[in-house]
């Protein structure tokens, strides 16, 4: 069988969300794609549905590995990849009908592009619709056609960061010239190696949401303990590309030291840290002017107005 599109899929204890995020794929009513999942060590009912999975779809290809961690169990599945292009799922998020479609047909219209990803969705656990990416961010908002070519994609990503993993398509050579995701990274690999895809080669979008994004209380970006570990990763990036001569402008850190102020603020706002909060969110809006920066230092003031002295 050969296969145009490999999609990597890593879980560890997912299976509430698994059998969702696998139904999406075979819904692509494609027959070219082989499904790759990784069940990294999970100690759930994970390893006997993937059996039975496996047994039922041809498609579907098992590797069981023993803790390596997400970026690890891309990297195997990558390897291991028959496709023409490698596109990545995570086990608890979910594609919407046409995805894989619309996006072979941009890089079958645009050959130099080598990665592309697509707006997406923040869902509820209850799978309800909380806000599409693109909107909250502002980014692409002005474009009128469904694909859109990024000028300068470096730039762009580093500044705004995007970039949802499981929205995005890659050509399987480019990883013979910047390599696999780091593993030795907690935090972040996934952004890192999209920011290197940029250095070398053209990028694309899709304007329309095409991928459900579940906003776990549970999961890494989510959890207080490990909040603030990703945000340090954040910082780290973008200081390391500060260090490199690649031609960014000013204005490029400037968009991205907002952001990362941003989520600094709303860090601690999460931990009733109002001062901080209040700081953070005003260094970003000096950055970078939006309105909900106003909205969200208000509320602090509020809070710090309403909250007693001990």
């Amino acid at each position: 069988m050969v296969y145009i599109v490999s999609v990597v899929i890593p879980s560890y204890n997912c299976l509430a969300y698994l059998p969702k995020a696998i139904a999406s794929i075979l819904q692509q009513g494609r027959s070219d794609v082989e499904i790759i999942i990784v069940n990294d060590n999970s100690t759930d009912e994970t390893a006997q549905y993937l059996d039975t999975l496996s047994q039922q779809q041809a498609c579907v290809k098992v590797i069981a590995t023993t803790g390596v961690g997400a970026a690890g169990a891309r990297n195997i599945a990558i390897q291991q990849a028959a496709g023409e292009y490698i596109a990545f799922l995570d086990a608890d998020d979910y594609w919407y009908p046409g995805k894989l479609t619309a996006q072979l047909a941009l890089h079958e219209a645009n050959p130099s592009v080598a990665m592309s990803f697509t707006n997406y969705d923040h869902v509820n656990q209850q799978y309800q619709y909380i806000v599409d990416c693109f909107g909250y961010w502002n980014q692409f908002t002005e474009v009128t056609t469904p694909s859109h070519y990024i000028k300068q994609p470096l730039a762009q990503v580093l500044a705004h960061n995007v970039v949802g993993t499981s929205t995005v398509m890659v050509k399987a050579s480019v990883f013979k010239t910047v390599g696999l995701f780091d593993i030795d990274m907690s935090y972040c690999e996934d952004w890192q190696l999209w920011l290197k895809i940029c250095e070398h080669f053209e990028v694309a979008a899709l304007t329309k949401s095409y991928t459900g994004y579940l906003m776990r209380s549970d999961s890494i970006t989510q959890t207080d303990s490990k909040r603030l570990q990703h945000l340090k990763c954040i910082e780290q990036i973008i200081n390391d590309y500060k260090q490199r001569d690649l031609g960014l402008s000013k204005h490029t850190f400037a968009l991205a030291d907002a952001k990362l102020k941003e989520g600094y603020a709303d860090y601690y706002r999460t931990q009733r840290q109002f001062i901080n909060a209040l700081c953070y969110e005003g260094y970003a809006f000096w950055l970078n002017p939006q309105i909900r920066r106003i909205k969200n230092g208000l509320g602090d003031i509020k809070k710090l107005i309403l909250t007693p002295i001990r």
